[in-house]
């Protein structure tokens, strides 16, 4: 309890990063999203060395963490791993494990320092690190996320992971450093790995350099070869050498002539490093978290000489990390910066942007949102910046014109916000807005209508500048214009999230006018615009099936016009039209205003019985896209059967 008082100031920082980790995981402070990964110095490395080869950052990634990783790299070299020592959650976690197995009086597994075992565990951590940035650099995804015991925590193992690497790294972790002081950080850690390598800076430069040369003499060396180098170097040093020999700037000195050679500060280091034989701490493994230093009784060791120094690497980890925050939020790399097409074009383009897009939000969207406008002619080139939810077109001027862009990207969009009673009759309305530009905008808007329980029923909007959407609502509703344009100018709109609770969509949209006059429409009309009809006719079992005593089967489903079930038909056709005597199905609103399937067959080779029995099914055969057949479980549990239509 003693050292813990004297460097209260670390632990304090410690059980507050835990704490405010916990706040953000849990979104008790309103937060959008809650990624894990939103601040890891490793998962912005890992997006830089993307960006600086292929161009594209890691999935999901932005400045923030890029930021935080050359923050933590410049931390490295000046002062030590100081995120390692004061907010890193897995070092922490080591450290209490540890601290749990004395207090339980277990017995420790003692790898000593320089030890052959020593030295083969380390290399575990450098081939860790190669994998990393080999696999996130070629696939553009963050690949420390399979396996990266945090993050399976903090997501309760429903996060981008694989399975079973977070379950072994999680039980690595967790016994390992239970039996072995830091066991995960000494010997599994990547970014542990290329901190060491910061530390070895001279060596690291040297190499950089050596790479940048060779490259502009002309001739062309792959990056993996400076990967390995890197890996191999930091390896080997760490091994043979041990002490890093100039920098960090900042370590612990050993005052000799106070030191009375108790032996406590060793002990007392999460690392077991031997600071009570040295003059000067120069190990690998130090983080400068000063559990040394609280140790001694004697004021024998300091940092950088100064017995004033004793806050500062706490108080410079706290200030690197603001650093990198508010320098991530200066400016943004682009996730994709990509042109195509005629070359010769390229310098005489122009650019738009479009802001608001949310549904570009990672590498994969921005390739998908890519592929689109590589079909649009006059359209060169496009970056995206996810954090921001903006993209840049780059587009010949000659060619086409911004506003055609813009009405060429757009998805229009509907959204039902209540269903009317039987026999309504709904009144249309229209206005005009600005930066709704994503096909997800209706939804956030929508269910701000829907949150308030007055007689609004739907939204659909339509292409236009200013954006058209319209608004329907009950006949009886009151137009209340002003309140229409407090709801489209809300900055932050409550999101009920699936499972319960809820997430901030922050927003920017603009209310611009609305339009004179007014439809009314009847109920049956508003149904048909609101809902998504599918209807797929199979070739496959035309031949045998078509024409040959034909019959359509009638099925209600009040649900279908719901998006996330209207996404399953596809699934459904597939496995019917696998089925001899099915020859297509379509949704359709039926006399009574029903939501249902109707499935064209053959009465040759099916009849009601057997068409429920293929509905019913635990498991169906799907086609995918390239012809494979791949067996899923059932999309749709039915519970009430239909019946065949009778001929007319």
């Amino acid at each position: 309890m003693k050292n813990l008082k004297k460097n209260w100031f670390r632990h304090l920082l410690q059980w507050g990063t835990l704490l405010a980790i916990i706040v953000f995981l849990t979104k008790i402070a309103g937060n959008e999203t809650a990624d894990p990964e939103a601040y890891c110095p490793l998962g912005g490395l890992e997006t830089l060395g993307s960006y600086l080869v292929a161009g594209s950052m890691a999935c999901s990634m932005t400045m923030t963490q890029i930021m935080m990783g050359v923050v933590l790299g410049i931390g490295v070299i000046l002062f030590s791993k100081l995120f390692c020592g004061y907010l890193c959650p897995l070092g922490w976690g080591s450290e209490y494990l540890a601290k749990l197995r004395s207090k339980m009086k277990v017995k420790e597994i003692v790898i000593k320092s320089g030890s052959m075992a020593d030295k083969v565990l380390r290399f575990f951590k450098y081939a860790l690190l190669f994998l990393v940035f080999y696999f996130t650099i070629t696939s553009s995804e963050l690949f420390c996320k399979n396996f990266d015991p945090y993050y399976a925590a903090a997501t309760g193992f429903q996060g981008e992971l694989t399975l079973w690497m977070a379950v072994v790294a999680l039980v690595l972790f967790i016994f390992g450093n239970f039996f072995i002081k830091m066991f995960w950080c000494k010997y599994l850690c990547p970014l542990g790995a290329i901190s060491n390598i910061f530390k070895y800076t001279i060596t690291f430069a040297v190499l950089v350099a050596i790479f940048a040369i060779i490259n502009l003499a002309g001739l062309s060396v792959s990056w993996i070869y400076l990967l390995t180098a890197a890996s191999l170097l930091g390896y080997l040093w760490e091994v043979i050498y041990t002490d890093a020999k100039v920098f960090p700037l900042l370590k612990v000195n050993r005052n000799t002539e106070k030191c009375n050679d108790c032996g406590l500060c060793a002990k007392k280091c999460p690392y077991s490093i031997d600071v009570d034989k040295v003059k000067t701490v120069k190990h690998v493994d130090c983080t400068l978290c000063g559990e040394c230093i609280s140790s001694c009784n004697k004021d024998a060791l300091t940092f950088g000489k100064k017995k004033s120094f004793r806050w500062l690497p706490a108080i410079l980890a706290v200030a690197l990390f603001i650093a990198a925050y508010l320098l991530g939020s200066v400016w943004e790399l682009p996730t994709i910066d990509e042109k195509w097409g005629d070359e010769a074009k390229h310098e005489q383009l122009e650019k738009v942007r479009v802001e608001g897009l949310r549904s570009v939000k990672c590498y994969g969207s921005s390739k998908a949102f890519s592929a689109q406008l590589q079909k649009i002619p006059g359209v060169y080139g496009v970056a995206t910046f996810v954090k921001h939810s903006v993209v840049d077109i780059y587009y010949s001027p000659a060619e086409i014109s911004p506003e055609k862009i813009k009405e060429l990207i757009y998805t229009p969009a509907k959204f039902k916000i209540a269903t009317p009673p039987a026999g309504a009759q709904i009144k249309v309305i229209t206005i005009r807005t600005e930066k709704m530009y994503d096909k997800m905008d209706p939804n956030y808007l929508g269910l701000q209508f829907r949150n308030d329980k007055k007689g609004y029923y739907g939204i659909e909007t339509e292409y236009a500048c200013p954006l058209i959407v319209r608004i329907y609502m009950d006949v009886n509703e009151p137009i209340d214009e002003e309140y229409m344009e407090e709801k489209v100018e809300m900055k932050e709109l409550v999101m009920p999230v699936h499972g319960g609770g809820t997430n901030i969509v922050k927003v920017d949209f603009e209310y611009i006018k609305m339009d004179e006059g007014v439809d009314t429409i009847s109920r049956r009309e508003f149904l048909e615009r609101q809902f998504n009809f599918y209807s797929k006719r199979y070739k496959s079992n035309e031949e045998k099936w078509g024409g040959k005593n034909e019959a359509v089967y009638e099925l209600v489903y009040e649900d279908l016009d719901k998006p996330l079930i209207t996404r399953n038909v596809p699934y459904l056709s597939s496995h019917l039209s696998l089925i001899d005597g099915f020859l297509g199905i379509e949704t359709v609103i039926n006399d009574k205003e029903e939501y249902c399937f109707r499935i064209t067959y053959s009465k040759d080779a099916l009849n009601d019985d057997k068409i429920w029995a293929a509905l019913t099914m635990p498991q169906w055969t799907i086609k995918t896209k390239d012809g494979e057949l791949q067996t899923s479980d059932a999309k749709f549990a039915f519970e009430q059967k239909g019946a065949t239509l009778e001929t007319k």
